[in-house]
């Protein structure tokens, strides 16, 4: 199985690449991450008139249904890098965006249980 994923199919588009979908893929996640938090931030700013800091933050999603939630939601914008590579019929690459949501959802798993 993984010798599928790591050895692509040979095609004629220069960014079908495994790691041309890998790395958009890993890092979009924790950007969404960030960019949730200052949604969360700016909401409490303006609405609660509260100060609302990046370690208050992290402190307040280490409960179970929070934690599942947001990684889940930040995992989210994966499917349109995705569906933006299908597009393009880039096989090599949407197979990659695959191989890390799933590389998150087994660690957000291994977390939970936990």
């Amino acid at each position: 199985m993984l010798d599928k994923i790591l050895n692509p199919v040979p095609t004629i588009y220069k960014w079908d690449r495994f790691w041309a979908g890998f790395i958009p893929a890993l890092l979009l996640p924790v950007v969404s991450f960030f960019l949730f938090f200052l949604l969360t931030a700016a909401y409490s700013k303006f609405i609660d008139k509260a100060t609302f800091s990046f370690t208050l933050f992290l402190y307040s999603i280490k409960g179970a249904t929070t934690f599942l939630r947001t990684s889940t939601l930040c995992c989210l914008p994966n499917a349109a890098v995705f569906f933006f590579f299908i597009q393009r019929n880039y096989y090599n690459a949407s197979r990659a965006v695959v191989f890390t949501t799933m590389l998150y959802v087994i660690a957000i798993v291994i977390k939970d249980t936990l």
